[in-house]
């Protein structure tokens, strides 16, 4: 299986790596448009790097292909991977607004082509565990929910498409909030409606802070406090906390624990507590976190087999949607907005 791989930055080299190694799958060409990045590239032996990522596709004819590149990018180069029908592995979060990719969407259902979006959080363990046991039932019904999702990355004007509006679709919320955002959607499905309120103190055209409350489908409630300006937060942290009839559950990057009222199952009643090495098993290849390398693995084992992933270009589609939601709440002052 012949990959490729557009944007060679951080996260572009990462899957690069990964994939790279994986059995039955062998990068053939890099593309970028930075000189100094693709002067690093022209370092490994025996893989072509192109300047321009069309030119590399028609020449190359992948069968695969990784874009680690600016959201702004995002929608038109999955188009061109559709149009060629390449599945395709697309970092998040998938574009500046929802309508920007329903090109990309409907060229690539029409194809049935397998696509991932690169919501890694779903790999980590304890947030894969607790998936579980939100669907297993065992909490009963979910009443409500808090969530956080902090880190120390901004505290003077940051430079760069990152902190263009325009280019990154927002700040925070687009920049990290999204992994947040895509859990919530995972866990409790559907969103009715949301409201949001915003701040940016160190920035000066996107958020460095944003509260938004959400109300599911499911009838369950909650909210998310975000914001790239925490200090005391080397790490990006994640934290969901749900409320249900016979208990709650705390999850983390590190821990999954929760308390019954009444024992269901092979749950116990009262606590069960699973920390992440608990829970751990073992990765082919481990570069920058375990996570990445389950990510992968289910992609090239969805492309095999012709199949699709839960965090596709559809699902990611309506995680935009909620995005897109926000930030309409934050500039109409919170005014509740719509999804149904």
């Amino acid at each position: 299986m012949r990959l490729a791989v557009v944007g060679i930055g951080k996260m572009g080299m990462l899957h690069a790596g990964i994939m790279n190694a994986l059995e039955g799958v062998e990068l053939c060409a890099l593309s970028d448009s930075s000189r100094f990045l693709l002067g690093f590239a022209k370092s490994l032996k025996d893989v072509p790097v192109y300047k321009n990522y069309e030119k590399m596709l028609d020449k190359e004819q992948p069968d695969i292909a990784v874009l680690a590149t600016p959201v702004f990018l995002h929608a038109p180069m999955g188009i061109e991977c559709a149009q060629r029908g390449i599945s395709f592995f697309l970092e998040k979060p998938l574009s500046v607004r929802a309508e920007d990719s329903e090109t990309m969407l409907k060229l690539v259902e029409e194809k049935n082509l397998t696509t991932m979006v690169g919501y890694m959080m779903r790999y980590i363990e304890t947030f894969s565990k607790a998936k579980e046991i939100i669907d297993s039932g065992v909490l009963g019904k979910i009443i409500n929910f808090n969530s956080t999702i902090y880190v120390a990355q901004l505290f003077k004007t940051g430079k760069g498409w990152r902190y263009d509006k325009e280019k990154a679709g927002g700040g925070v919320i687009s920049g990290q909030g999204t992994h947040a955002i895509d859990l919530l959607h995972w866990y409790f499905g559907d969103v009715d409606f949301v409201s949001a309120n915003m701040q940016s103190f160190y920035s000066e055209n996107v958020e460095d802070f944003a509260h938004v409350y959400f109300k599911f489908a499911n009838g369950t409630g909650g909210w998310l406090d975000s914001s790239w300006s925490k200090r005391h937060h080397r790490l990006l942290e994640v934290e969901i906390n749900v409320e249900a009839e016979n208990g709650n559950l705390t999850v983390n990057d590190d821990v999954v624990k929760f308390f019954l009222d009444s024992a269901v199952g092979d749950y116990p009643a009262g606590w069960t507590i699973l920390h992440k090495p608990d829970l751990f098993s073992g990765v082919e290849i481990d570069l920058g976190g375990p996570q990445y390398t389950r990510q992968d693995v289910d992609f090239i084992n969805a492309v095999r087999n012709k199949s699709q992933v839960g965090s596709n270009v559809r699902d990611a589609y309506e995680v935009q949607r909620i995005v897109d939601a926000i930030y309409d709440s934050a500039a109409a002052n919170g005014q509740p907005v719509n999804l149904k």
